[in-house]
């Protein structure tokens, strides 16, 4: 509302000229507001607040009025409902005067279990190795004699796109040339075309849209199978559903003898500090161990702002990476094709379900399992 969007812009400018006293009357101008909203509206107006609330703490934190201040961060999080995180708390420079203070040492602890997506990562339990693997389905991944996937490789050029350097080059352009012809799109689904590389990359030709990560994955898995380089779509997910998850792609590469991470939504691969490439279970277990990873220079979103290793590492994928999924069958058209529940299959820590998955998704705790080298004629 016109109201709200004043209110906003008033807190933003107290903020920005370190006047306190004027943030706390805003603050408190926008609970006063979102009290009147109507029944049909109070979820709503019960999120607003708390940000509101969270606000206020910082304000009488940098006035030193310590109790207010605590029982304003104690109702920013009541339920745990905050949309901060541990780390964005604690290195708030305006809650600094509280932070240290006994009473907040519980709520902090409570905040900490919630959305301190590393230490959640660390505390995952290990996986265990299968008993038995024969029993399970097999990765298969088409050919690229496939005549859906001969036609993603003419329609895309790729064998121009991948004409030169090694095949840890041509992984890497192909990649960025993807990256850089269909930009990411997270705030609207995926076209409603068939979900394959060619059609997906019609409706984004005019540029009047783009795709999401599970689209543009979809692209960049079509075109590494098409040029003959086994690839799987996987669904980096998080302990506790929070309406976010990330699709990537994992590649891979008969040079190294491993899976790549490949991310199309931010030119991004991985690598140790000796800089060399690491696949998705070597970065989860290097952040688990805490052991140094690193994402590479060249890493962006959209052209417009850098990745950087902090955040997308050690916050972002840290949440994504409790669970990850897979399709068993690795195809033209996969995301289209009706394979059905029975075909895709998740990784997951041993002794802890996802409550993400209540339809049938078989799943696995044998990582070695999961990471199966692709067979090769």
């Amino acid at each position: 509302s016109d109201k709200d969007r004043e209110l906003t812009e008033k807190l933003r400018q107290a903020f920005h000229s370190g006047d306190y006293r004027q943030v706390e009357a805003v603050c408190k101008e926008q609970i006063a507001f979102y009290d009147t909203f109507p029944p049909a509206l109070q979820e709503e107006a019960v999120q607003m607040k708390y940000g509101s609330y969270y606000n206020l703490a910082c304000a009488y934190s940098m006035q030193g009025r310590k109790q207010e201040a605590i029982e304003s961060f104690r109702q920013a999080f009541a339920d745990g409902a905050s949309g901060l995180t541990y780390g964005q708390v604690i290195h708030d420079k305006d809650l600094a005067n509280i932070l240290d203070e006994e009473e907040m040492k519980p709520m902090l602890a409570r905040i900490k279990e919630a959305s301190d997506y590393l230490y959640i990562l660390q505390q995952a339990p290990a996986y265990t190795a299968s008993q038995r693997t024969d029993t399970l389905p097999r990765f298969t991944y088409a050919p690229a004699s496939d005549p859906g996937l001969v036609r993603v490789r003419q329609y895309f050029r790729l064998d121009s796109v991948a004409a030169t350097g090694d095949e840890v080059a041509r992984i890497k352009a192909v990649l960025t040339y993807i990256h850089d012809k269909i930009r990411h799109d997270g705030q609207h689904g995926n076209p409603q075309t068939k979900a394959n590389a060619i059609d997906y990359a019609e409706a984004c030709k005019d540029g009047s849209r783009g795709l999401n990560c599970r689209g543009l994955a979809t692209v960049l898995n079509e075109c590494y199978l098409a040029l003959g380089i086994p690839s799987r779509l996987v669904t980096c997910l998080p302990k506790t559903y929070i309406s976010d998850c990330h699709v990537i792609n994992a590649v891979y590469s008969r040079q190294l003898g491993k899976w790549l991470w490949m991310d199309p939504t931010n030119n991004a691969w991985v690598t140790d500090d000796q800089g060399n490439l690491l696949g998705i279970q070597e970065v989860r277990d290097r952040l688990r161990r805490g052991l140094p990873v690193q994402v590479n220079e060249e890493a962006n979103w959209n052209n417009k702002s850098k990745t950087t290793t902090g955040y997308y590492l050690y916050d972002y994928m840290a949440k994504n990476l409790y669970f990850l999924e897979c399709w068993l069958r690795n195809e033209y058209g996969t995301e289209s094709n009706g394979h059905g529940a029975k075909n895709y299959m998740m990784l997951q820590p041993t002794g802890v379900a996802s409550n993400l998955r209540n339809d049938g998704y078989p799943s696995v705790n044998d990582d070695q399992w999961f990471w199966q080298a692709p067979a090769f004629d």
